[in-house]
């Protein structure tokens, strides 16, 4: 939270530098016999810099008048810009006496069209850091306020026709504005201002910035009431209310309201490492007290689900922590997608941003059901995290009935680690474990998830097949895969899925939209309403994105169904053929197995090679060993 205030004390830095710059060339002049010439080589052996005063006049006393006129500063060598500082005029009176304790007043300062360009290279070095000067680097020392009220007390400051640009190639950072502050008499009713534009990691930057007056930036008894908007992109960040002291940025008392189409996007003006969401606006109240930011009461929403709570940083550590604790009333699941990469629907009924629309239309055109969205994993390494998300009611199609989620994720050093992550979900529950480690270049995941319980008729809520299906579902989820996107990883994975289910029934409904040649090749007797089914287990094994089917039957009444093949995730291609042997005595059995191949996302399903016309079939198929099946599929193997 620290950095949102970055670009507002970059403009106040600048202000007070420019002053500190004035200031300390008086104080060279001040031991000089000779006027121009002689201050232009003692400013510049001081500041490290050629430097540049087109015309001098000084009329002394205890309160000294001096006006300088095209005053030009040099750049560092390896600056943009031949000049660091130019001046058309620096007009300004400042009382001798204070001087000799260190201290400066300045009753009246007037600076007439600077032009002042900050900058930062690659390698970090500042154009405004001299350190290849000790001695001004001595004086600058002595002169910068480390606190309020050790600020320079200024009477009356105009500055007109003020140019500043802020140049950092490390964040890619790079803006231009105007700057303002009234020549009013010092009554606390000028303000400063900063208007600026530019450009931040090639995105278009836009920044507006208005402070109380300089009067109440020395007043140590009052807060410094501020104004601060950045447009970056499509998102925006506004912050108002007032610092007790600016110049430590210590005692914030604002209010923050943040929007914007993907909260991943607010890491390059805030620093901090938001997840990926759908479009958001949030707001609450902003608060510092020593290394610790608080946005607290934080509420909003976030796609189409509310949210609300308390986020943490404290500053202190080698690596920022975070803590956060989040709670949601209604949660649209949708909205969790873009955390892995997966768009929300862009039915017309979620919210999505353009991007994340651009990558939903792409994985239909290409039948793709994993996203390759780069998950920008590295950002994990910026702090540690302590973050709860506690859903009370979670809203999903229904195909997905997931009614609660309760998480907590810890971040070390890039290590996240989701545990416990519990869910309920048709009427059931998930339990279990995730990792992300992104340490390493390429990140790795580990999942391992527990799905107990789960009402077979509940994927079906809302459906002609709901009153004819149940059944209880369990699920094991043993996963390793690595990669910078949900498809990388996917496509990289090894482990396993079980599935079992003791009893239960099938809408016989779901066999006749697959089609009657079907059906019949399944030998079920369409005629029913309910398949029963006596049991049905499957693994899938995973080996480097091979998904293949491995010991998958489901018993029922009538036949026994055999399901073998396997799918490429990383082509997101399946290639699964379904035989059945029948039971009993048919006349309807189409000696051939039923084909799904294709993407994941839409297979075709067809009649496979065989003989194309029904054959009588003794039906000698055995009942299968539910026990058996059960425990050969969902206990792993003892190595």
């Amino acid at each position: 939270m620290r950095r949102f205030l970055k670009i507002s004390s970059i403009v106040l830095g600048s202000l007070i530098g420019l002053i500190l710059l004035t200031v300390i060339s008086v104080y060279f002049l001040l031991q000089s016999d000779y006027i121009r010439n002689e201050a232009q080589s003692r400013v510049g052996a001081a500041l490290g810099r050629e430097t540049r005063i087109g015309s001098t006049q000084i009329d002394w006393g205890w309160t000294t008048h001096v006006k300088l006129q095209d005053v030009k500063i040099a750049n560092a060598e390896w600056g943009k810009t031949p000049h660091m500082l130019e001046a058309q005029l620096v007009d300004f009176e400042i009382e001798l006496w204070p001087l000799v304790s260190g201290s400066f007043v300045l009753p009246r300062i007037e600076i007439g069209a600077p032009k002042i360009l900050l900058e930062r290279n690659k390698n970090g070095a500042e154009n405004w850091s001299f350190k290849e000067s000790p001695g001004l680097a001595t004086v600058a020392e002595v002169a910068a306020p480390e606190e309020r009220d050790e600020a320079p007390t200024i009477g009356k400051l105009a500055i007109t026709k003020g140019r500043m640009t802020y140049i950092d190639r490390q964040k890619d950072l790079n803006l231009a504005g105007d700057i303002k502050i009234g020549a009013g008499e010092a009554e606390g009713k000028d303000k400063v201002e900063f208007h600026a534009e530019g450009k931040l990691e090639g995105k278009p930057l836009k920044v507006d910035f208005s402070g109380g007056s300089i009067e109440l930036l020395q007043n140590s008894e009052k807060p410094y009431p501020l104004k601060l908007a950045i447009d970056f992109g499509k998102t925006s960040v506004d912050v108002t209310g007032s610092i007790e002291d600016p110049f430590k940025m210590e005692g914030a008392d604002l209010e923050m309201k943040l929007k914007g189409p993907d909260l991943s996007e607010i890491f390059p003006i805030l620093g901090v490492p938001a997840p990926a969401t759908p479009p958001y606006s949030l707001a609450g109240h902003l608060t510092r007290k020593g290394d610790v930011w608080q946005f607290q009461k934080m509420a909003g929403i976030v796609g189409n689900s509310d949210l609300a709570g308390d986020v943490k940083i404290d500053y202190g550590p080698k690596r920022p922590f975070l803590t956060a604790k989040l709670v949601s009333k209604v949660l649209d699941f949708d909205d969790l997608g873009p955390l892995i990469g997966l768009p929300p629907a862009t039915d017309g009924k979620e919210a999505a941003s353009a991007e994340q629309e651009k990558t939903a239309k792409k994985l239909e055109a290409e039948g793709e059901l994993f996203p390759d969205v780069p998950l920008k994993m590295e950002k994990l390494r910026v702090m540690d995290m302590d973050v709860t998300l506690d859903a009370k009611q979670v809203r999903a199609e229904n195909y997905l009935p997931i009614q609660s989620l309760d998480a907590h994720v810890k971040i070390d050093n890039g290590r996240a680690v989701l545990d416990p992550l519990k869910m309920d979900i048709a009427n059931g529950s998930l339990d279990g474990k995730m990792v992300l480690n992104a340490r390493d270049d390429v990140p790795s995941v580990t999942t391992d998830l527990a799905l107990t319980n789960l009402d077979l008729a509940a994927f079906f809520k809302g459906s002609e097949y709901f009153e004819t299906t149940d059944g209880k579902l369990q699920a094991r989820v043993n996963i390793d895969g690595a990669g910078k996107s949900l498809a990388e990883v996917m496509g990289t994975a090894v482990g396993d899925v079980r599935l079992g289910m003791n009893g239960g029934s099938l809408s016989g409904l779901l066999i006749e939209l697959a089609g009657l040649d079907i059906g019949q090749a399944l030998i079920l007797y369409l005629d029913e309403e309910r398949i029963p089914i006596l049991c049905g287990a499957g693994r899938i094994a995973l080996n480097k994105g091979d998904a293949k089917l491995d010991r998958f039957i489901i018993d029922t009444t009538d036949s026994v169904l055999y399901f073998r093949g396997h799918a490429n995730l990383k082509s997101q291609a399946i290639d699964i053929e379904i035989e059945a042997d029948a039971k009993d005595f048919s006349l309807l059995d189409i000696d051939a197995p039923v084909e799904l191949r294709g993407k994941i996302r839409k297979p075709e399903i067809s009649i496979g090679k065989g003989v194309p016309i029904p054959l009588i079939e003794p039906g000698d198929a055995e009942e299968v060993s539910c026990d058996a099946l059960m425990g050969s599929v969902m206990v792993p193997a003892q190595n």
